[in-house]
């Protein structure tokens, strides 16, 4: 079956549902828990809402844009929603609570700032599903926000150190943009390719992720006439792990699949492979 195809689209498209069910709630979660939605939040609330409606038909992203052209959106609103959607979700699974959180981590990231009440939220969550704290990146996050609200109060400095916990496991804020990010990838420690292409003459390589500019198996082709040997699966033995530009629609998580959960393992006992970007690539190649 085809990466991305049809046949394998329908094979999935139950499990993508409730993935992306359980994130958008997590993210109208993260936006109303200030108590307010923030003049920040509302730019990426918007951006949110009609990435869902063009590509996951989303009712409730749909309603949220048609309030705010009434000028009728309300943080009552959202929270209403969440609430009527929380009762959908099986607080058993453990995919749909991990989901549900990494979407709430976004929703409070995506003004960039991190509010005690939106900290306090995230121990909530780890607190009621402590299974969240075995997913990569999660612990930190919870060090931080634990230490954020230790004197009751976030500080600017503790709420860039929680939003750089947060972007590792869940990709950049885009509070400056206003872009959604919803099929991103989580942030990595990116390699820089000094000696290219000799960097990849031997060397073992997996892509992984969604490519923008050719198809994956161009792009392997180009890549093995570099010299790079091609695998399918990360191990000890893979020297870079080549990311694309796009989450794959039929990841586990929203903003992360099995092969950078793997990578990311593997660095955590010096094991891992080096990051790469699709970008990195296209501009040592010259295009």
């Amino acid at each position: 079956m085809d990466h991305n195809g049809y046949a394998l689209g329908r094979i999935h498209r139950v499990a993508n549902d409730r993935k992306f069910f359980c994130h958008f709630t997590g993210f109208l979660e993260g936006v109303a828990a200030s108590g307010m939605i923030e003049r920040g939040e509302v730019a990426p609330l918007l951006a949110e809402c009609r990435e869902f409606v063009s590509r996951i038909a989303d009712d409730d992203a749909h309603e949220i844009l048609e309030d705010f052209e009434a000028e009728l959106l309300e943080h009552d609103t959202i929270t209403l929603m969440v609430e009527v959607r929380a009762r959908q979700i099986d607080p058993e699974c453990p995919k749909s609570s991990l989901n549900r959180f990494l979407g709430y981590c976004r929703g409070i990231v995506c003004d960039s700032v991190i509010t005690t009440s939106e900290a306090q939220g995230i121990l909530q969550m780890i607190a009621k599903a402590p299974q969240l704290l075995d997913a990569i990146g999660v612990k930190e996050i919870h060090n931080t926000c634990l230490d954020a609200v230790q004197d009751e109060i976030v500080t600017p400095d503790e709420s860039l150190i929680v939003c750089e916990a947060i972007g590792r496991v869940v990709g950049d804020s885009y509070g400056d943009t206003g872009l959604s990010d919803v099929f991103g990838v989580a942030n990595y420690d990116e390699c820089k390719l000094a000696r290219f292409p000799e960097d990849l003459d031997g060397a073992q390589v997996v892509l992984t992720g969604t490519f923008q500019t050719v198809p994956r198996s161009h792009f392997e082709d180009e890549l093995a006439d570099l010299g790079a040997v091609i695998a399918k699966s990360v191990s000890g033995k893979t020297d870079y792990l080549i990311v694309g530009g796009t989450a794959s629609r039929d990841w586990i998580e929203v903003n992360r699949g099995t092969k950078l959960r793997k990578a990311m393992e593997l660095c955590l006992v010096g094991k891992g492979p080096r990051f790469v970007s699709e970008w990195q690539l296209l501009r040592l190649m010259g295009k």
